[in-house]
């Protein structure tokens, strides 16, 4: 059993740094890297790299407001609309991930690179579990997605001294399984398209299962937004991995560098 406690935090006067932002930027940090190393290893130009980065991560952050806002508490929007404006007051992960899909998206659109779409996703989802990492350990450390009671050994005492899920901690392990599987993945070409698909098809799932834990999220006809979005998921990358698996090996990509 992990023991209670408080997010770690350092409070500089005028600006508190806590934990969980820290890990987020972390998450950004360590995610663009590995972007940008794979994009070098797939001969990719990495200026359009980092503009595509700038619009992705703009639209993540947008997205993942935006859903926390309108799709988990529509009534205290409704009471309170401004705090649409209040950007780091609330944030989604499912709503971040459309939000980059669909900044991903435009960028590639605007800046008229179609014909490398697949390849320019595929740096981005290749690199996804790895940041996710931090992320979720970020709500981990913040206790933000509190679950049901349980005797699991990695239970949390929660401040009432019932043990419950500490569901970040749950998906951050969760989430290392799936850097493992890419790093193997990872070490002979794929197909344009694989590591988009494979994401959506190995976080899905357990996404859909782990919210059957949570004990605070908003239900639609007996289902969380993230488990509507996870079955959304689960379809998406299925098709894209049925449609991606007719082209040729010449639409392969190269295996990522040691």
């Amino acid at each position: 059993m992990i023991p209670y406690f408080q997010q770690p935090h350092l409070n500089l006067g005028l600006l508190t740094i806590h934990g969980f932002g820290v890990l987020v930027a972390l998450a950004v940090i360590s995610g663009s890297a590995l972007v940008r190393r794979r994009a070098r290893t797939d001969q990719l130009d990495l200026k359009n790299v980092e503009r595509l980065l700038s619009w992705l991560l703009l639209g993540g952050f947008a997205g993942a407001h935006l859903a926390d806002r309108l799709v988990y508490f529509p009534g205290k929007t409704l009471a309170d609309p401004v705090s649409l404006l209040r950007f780091w007051d609330g944030l989604s992960s499912f709503g971040g991930l459309v939000g980059a899909v669909v900044g991903a998206l435009a960028f590639i659109h605007h800046a008229r690179l179609a014909a490398l779409r697949w390849r320019l996703l595929d740096t981005v989802a290749y690199a996804l579990p790895f940041g996710w990492i931090f992320g979720r350990t970020g709500c981990f450390i913040a206790f933000d997605h509190p679950g049901k009671p349980t005797t699991f050994f990695l239970g949390q005492m929660n401040a009432d001294g019932i043990v419950i899920h500490n569901l970040g901690l749950d998906e951050a392990l969760y989430t290392v399984v799936i850097a493992a599987i890419f790093l193997v993945l990872g070490r002979r070409p794929r197909v344009a398209g694989f590591f988009t698909g494979m994401v959506a098809i190995l976080y899905a799932p357990a996404r859909f299962l782990f919210d059957f834990l949570r004990v605070v999220d908003v239900r639609y006809a007996g289902l969380t937004p993230g488990q509507w979005g996870s079955l959304a998921l689960i379809g998406l990358g299925v098709f894209i991995l049925l449609r991606r698996h007719s082209v040729s090996p010449a639409g392969a990509a190269p295996p990522l560098a040691a």
